[in-house]
């Protein structure tokens, strides 16, 4: 679309998501050049302004679009391949199909598939944590969705197959041609790093300014491993001893942390990602988003990698981020619909550093937008907006999708799918499949 080109959504029941939690029935949102430059009541003068599209949402609920504060977006290829297990058991399946299949191209393959799904579902930015993170970049570009991520740090070479040495080097390089604003280092874990290796990471972040995306606390079998090898430490403990504890960290799970932990993660203003379908699926247990967000603490949404939870689909998020606290604590009061949907808008676009641009629908801001299905039976009726979205609304009813003000899901259909991005799954597939086959056997 032309850069000068204006949209008008119309006739909208616009769920802003602003400090206010304001909601605007019967409204509009007027984009041009890829931002959000008015938004009005029935009474304002925004309609009668032409528009090169005008989309009518006939009363349906206008939303920011969701962001995925947790990801592995190029393990949708590898969905269904370790089903009932739990992390240590999932992990021990899927590290040797990744040493076996994982390369540049199969990485972007992946991560155009789920930028499909994600896009599909209304989500419009995503955090990664994955290998060939340039490929993930491509893949976004191509389909025309948000990805924030950064290299990938562990121990051992990974399938970019890489020493210690040759990671940092590279690592380097790639961050200071990355945008100064889009930086990030992916410390896999605690477990699988040493207190040295931890902070080598944490002085090139410093070194960039880049931001930090690290798994943690996410199992008790974690616990027990990071203790034995880190003098007793639980691993938000290791991660602020070695400068990786800051407001620009972003922690993946936090589900066994303590009241001290609480307390140092909230001091930081380290921001946590939740994860409840992963953490519900391989039976890690469920985070304690009630104390922290009563400590201050900032907590997003993510829906974890494809081959854990199976899909990417922060609306199952949203639902199961409301409903387990409800049941384990048999309190149905834990949190509101409102907090649930500032959850994966807001407080993502807080967590990945972008709240002046992204998570709200205010003018000035990204026009990164979801229009919902006013006809689908589950929109209506809707007393409250907040209850329809976290309680009511799956993907399904996502019609249109937005992001920078280019329409990416037009009706239902993404319209920048690649062509040929079926075939390409399929030939990665059938990699999969031989070498299960051969594993197997063996």
């Amino acid at each position: 679309m032309n850069s000068a080109a204006r949209t008008l959504i119309q006739n909208a029941t616009i769920v802003t998501l602003n400090a206010e939690n304001s909601v605007i029935a019967g409204g509009s949102v007027a984009i041009t050049g890829g931002r959000i430059t008015a938004i009005g009541s029935p009474t304002d003068a925004v309609d009668s302004m032409p528009g090169d599209l005008v989309i009518d949402a006939a009363g349906a609920i206008v939303l920011p679009g969701l962001i995925n504060a947790h990801a592995h977006l190029a393990m949708s290829l590898f969905r269904g391949v370790a089903d009932g297990l739990d992390l240590d058991g999932f992990l021990s399946k899927v590290l040797p199909i990744e040493d076996a299949v994982l390369d540049a191209e199969v990485v972007q393959i992946g991560s155009e598939l789920a930028a499909v799904e994600s896009l599909r579902a209304g989500i419009t930015s995503a955090l990664d944590m994955y290998f060939f993170p340039g490929s993930v970049q491509v893949a976004a570009s191509r389909v025309g969705f948000n990805v924030h991520n950064g290299p990938v740090f562990i121990e051992f070479p990974g399938p970019d197959n890489r020493t210690w040495d040759a990671r940092m080097t590279w690592a380097r390089r790639y961050l200071v041609d990355r945008p100064v604003a889009d930086r990030w280092v992916c410390p896999h874990s605690t477990y699988l790093l040493s207190e040295h290796q931890l902070r080598d990471v944490a002085a090139l972040a410093d070194d960039v300014g880049a931001r930090i995306h690290v798994h943690a606390a996410e199992t008790r079998a974690e616990l027990a491993q990071v203790g034995a090898r880190h003098n007793g430490r639980t691993p938000i403990e290791v991660l602020a001893d070695c400068g990786l504890l800051s407001d620009r960290t972003v922690l993946a799970h936090a589900v066994h942390v303590t009241d001290s932990d609480i307390d140092r993660i909230a001091r930081a203003g380290s921001h946590v990602s939740h994860n409840p379908a992963s953490n519900a699926k391989l039976a890690s247990g469920l985070a304690p988003v009630r104390k922290m967000l009563n400590a201050g603490i900032n907590v997003a949404l993510g829906t974890d990698g494809a081959s854990s939870a199976n899909d990417i689909d922060l609306w199952m998020a949203i639902r199961l981020a409301g409903f387990l606290p409800s049941l384990i604590n048999n309190d149905p009061g834990g949190l509101t619909a409102a907090e649930l949907i500032r959850m994966c808008t807001i407080n993502g676009a807080r967590a990945i550093g972008a709240q002046s641009e992204k998570g709200t629908i205010e003018v000035g801001k990204d026009a990164d937008l979801v229009v919902l299905d006013s006809q689908a039976a589950a929109m209506f009726p809707s007393y409250n907006p907040f209850s329809t979205l976290a309680y009511a609304t799956t993907r399904a009813e996502v019609r249109h999708v937005f992001v920078a003000g280019e329409l990416r899901v037009s009706n239902g259909l993404v319209t920048t799918a690649p062509p040929d991005l079926h075939s390409r799954v399929a030939g990665v597939a059938e990699r999969v499949r031989a070498f299960r086959v051969t594993a197997e056997a063996s």
